[in-house]
């Protein structure tokens, strides 16, 4: 095997480990939203979150996201089954008023006794802004008799996962409004070695001064800022390494960047190096390639979204740390 057709096969081999993580069982997703404030006491149990389900006739109910959900905008509906018996979930449907429609689990599941399945869905359009979170859960339950009952119930939200994601939705909402940020598809590396180099390009496309995203239409005049007084304005303020890449020169990258609707669009080059060297660090990757960027609008909201690279770009991430990190590699 060539030394080339070897290092395509170990990424290939990383990356199905990599994004076999799907099937794992839930674990909280790290948010990139601003902190909630944590207690000023010597009493910090509150900020403990329950993470006990809320149990109807015998179903414990809650709502979960992994890491792998966080980038692809899924939900996991966790199902606990309570009972000294098997059951069938044969349906689930979720909803929640900061979204625009329901959505439904695609396939039933059994749910041995005292086991938990979780069952992913996709998650609709925001409703921005975010009205009163209010979710529900319905599941259909088939037990061994063939007699089937339908449990409704507003599920637990241990981690606050509806709350972030309604504060990250609106701010995303917010932003596309004045822009697209998105990462070039390309990354250009200079030097050789554990010198190199990775250079990526954030791409800032302002959208037509008078196009608003509300109707797809346009009008005579620029989006107005959030605050109602004059049109929007956005400033990008740095963005911050992630757990495989880092800037190569300093703790962020400074972007200091004003754009607004009509602006011509900018593309702002972030000079990364590896921020570990070990082959699990890709292996067990889930965010390393959103770059989380840092911005305030005008008058409006501030907080962190995170820019993902699309599939040409993280395998070429991944071949730039396999090379700098120097990866063993067979000869031949």
């Amino acid at each position: 095997m060539s030394a080339r057709a070897a290092v395509l096969a170990a990424l290939t081999a990383v990356l199905l480990v990599a994004v076999s993580g799907c099937s794992n069982p839930p674990s909280p997703a790290v948010s990139t939203a601003p902190a909630a404030p944590t207690p000023t006491g010597s009493d910090t149990s509150a900020t403990a979150p329950d993470t006990a389900p809320v149990v109807v006739d015998g179903l414990g109910l809650a709502i979960l996201q992994n890491r792998p959900d966080y980038g692809a905008r899924r939900l996991q509906l966790s199902i606990t089954n309570e009972t000294d018996a098997s059951v069938t979930v044969t349906a689930a449907r979720f909803s929640s008023p900061q979204f625009t429609t329901p959505v439904a689990a695609e396939k039933s599941t059994d749910v041995p006794a005292g086991l938990t399945r979780y069952l992913p869905v996709a998650l609709p359009d925001a409703v921005c802004p975010a009205p009163a979170i209010v979710p529900e859960l319905t599941v259909t339950v088939t037990d061994a008799t063939g007699a089937s009952r339908d449990i409704t119930a507003r599920p637990a939200d241990p981690f606050g996962v509806l709350d972030r994601i309604a504060t990250e939705d609106c701010l995303d909402v917010a932003v596309s409004a004045v822009a697209t940020l998105r990462l070039s598809d390309t990354l250009r590396v200079t030097g050789d070695g554990p010198d190199a180099v990775a250079h990526l390009a954030l791409i800032v496309e302002p959208r037509p001064k008078g196009v608003t995203t509300d109707t797809g239409g346009a009008s005579d005049t620029a989006p107005a800022a959030p605050s109602g007084n004059g049109p929007a304005t956005l400033h990008l303020d740095h963005a911050a390494s992630t757990i495989l890449l880092e800037p190569a020169d300093g703790a962020d990258w400074p972007l200091d960047l004003d754009v607004a609707p009509g602006d011509g669009p900018a593309t702002l080059t972030l000079d990364a190096v590896p921020a570990r060297c070990d082959p699990h660090a890709i292996a067990e990757d889930k965010r390393g390639t959103f770059i989380p960027v840092t911005l305030e609008l005008a008058g409006g909201p501030a907080g962190t979204v995170s820019i993902p690279s699309s599939d040409p770009l993280r395998l070429a991430i991944y071949a730039y740390l396999a090379s700098t990190c120097g990866f063993a590699v067979p000869n031949g």
